[in-house]
């Protein structure tokens, strides 16, 4: 008779990956992102060219990171760090998700102040903002045409971005309603 083989948990990572992995990766993305985009770097990195997080794996990291205090890729870093390696792995995952910024931070904020009268430097700084706010719209794209299967899920979608983003709803209100809401629709399903 052999010996049965446990089967890991459902949201258990596909693969392992070690603490220098997972520092790397989380520098490229720190050292690559700009802005809102970085969201999509980090499915791109952890999903669809390492394989370590399914998509739901992913989605599911990144409700709860959204739902946490603190800039959300940050949060992410720490999240996906510890599912990826535990208490070393959050650690490595912050640490490579800091250190670059950290440094151009600090020096392109010395730039700024000492700079910050060139002609065309704001049209620049704009620019920049257009493409993070694209690269979000990319990201909230797929990410909704794998895993939003039903009209309720998108009409609960749909009433969070026009509370938070039209209304201005303060976001633990939202919560407190759109996450009883979402739970309702899914259990009781009308025939």
């Amino acid at each position: 008779m052999e010996p049965a083989t446990a089967e890991p948990p459902p949201d258990a990572p596909l693969i392992r990956p070690g603490l220098g992995a997972i520092f790397g990766c989380f520098f490229t993305i720190g050292s690559q992102s700009f802005g809102g985009g970085t969201t999509a770097w980090l499915r791109r990195e952890v999903v669809t060219k390492r394989g370590w997080l399914t998509d739901k794996q992913f989605l599911a990291s990144l409700a709860i990171c959204q739902i946490t205090p603190g800039p959300n890729p940050l949060n992410m870093s720490v999240f996906l760090g510890s599912i990826l390696g535990g208490t070393l792995g959050a650690l490595a995952g912050f640490a490579g998700m800091m250190a670059f910024p950290t440094v151009l931070c600090l020096s392109l904020g010395a730039l700024y102040f000492t700079y910050h009268q060139v002609p065309g430097l704001e049209i620049l700084l704009g620019g920049l903002g257009a493409v993070a706010i694209g690269m979000n719209l990319s990201n909230a794209i797929r990410l909704t045409r794998k895993n939003i299967h039903t009209s309720r899920q998108l009409a609960v979608i749909i009433l969070v971005a026009v509370a938070v983003g039209i209304g201005h709803v303060p976001l633990p209100y939202v919560l407190a309603v759109s996450i009883p809401l979402n739970l309702l629709l899914e259990i009781w399903k009308p025939s």
